[in-house]
């Protein structure tokens, strides 16, 4: 009923707590946030903004590179920033002299080799992703899948409207760690997909920020109106 130790690579290792590390998946608060598409990887089991070849978003001037734009690895993640930095200087400036992204992208093209067979190898088991029981999905508010399972049966149908149910989502990392859990738990809990039921709606500011840092900012002359009677 309590871990005592850890067995490794015959080693045995004294401890009460051990932490799993089950996948990756991008960090999409921000590019959500900032209202750029996004859709639904059934192969990495995340939602992942939609991009074109230069890696900018649906949002005109908003580019997503890194592992943001999908999970492919360090070194893919470089390839991809020098893709979006190259559009980025020749949309701001036309007549810069600029590399040929040609070869960046065989680059990227290389690095990006093998990873659907990674993605398949590593993936993360169904029981960890839709967990049961008294489980914590969202540590923030202290919400258990029981919950979210059971509210999904009183007819919630998406991860919004489990905000006003029970919270989650809504605490200091504003779904960072629940968000997926709680999708995948609605749509198998309704016998649907994770991309008809959609992510939380994200709105600024995305991470916690202290009033000292709210009173701080510049007030134009539009803001003052937006909140004066």
């Amino acid at each position: 009923g309590k871990l005592s130790e850890v067995a490794f690579d015959g080693r045995r290792l004294a401890a009460d707590l051990l932490l799993l590390h089950q996948g990756v998946v991008p960090n999409v608060n921000l590019a959500m946030a900032a209202g750029a598409a996004h859709r639904w990887n059934g192969r990495q089991l995340c939602f992942e903004p939609v991009l074109d070849q230069n890696f900018n978003s649906s949002v005109a001037g908003i580019a997503v590179a890194g592992d943001g734009a999908g999970i492919a690895g360090g070194t893919a993640a470089v390839e991809r920033g020098r893709i979006a930095a190259i559009a980025a200087v020749r949309a701001l400036t036309p007549e810069a002299t600029t590399p040929d992204p040609q070869a960046i992208r065989q680059q990227l093209q290389r690095q990006e080799m093998g990873r659907a067979f990674l993605d398949e190898l590593y993936r993360p088991a169904d029981r960890l992703r839709r967990p049961e029981g008294d489980t914590i999905v969202c540590r923030c508010e202290e919400v258990t899948a029981r919950q979210v399972r059971d509210t999904t049966d009183l007819g919630c149908e998406g991860p919004n409207q489990m905000k006003a149910f029970l919270r989650c989502g809504m605490g200091p990392c504003q779904g960072r760690l629940c968000g997926l859990t709680v999708t995948e738990l609605i749509a198998a809990q309704r016998g649907t997909t994770p991309a008809a039921v959609g992510y939380y709606r994200l709105r600024p500011p995305v991470k916690p920020i202290t009033l000292a840092e709210l009173a701080s900012l510049p007030i134009a002359e539009a803001e003052r109106k937006a909140v004066e009677r």
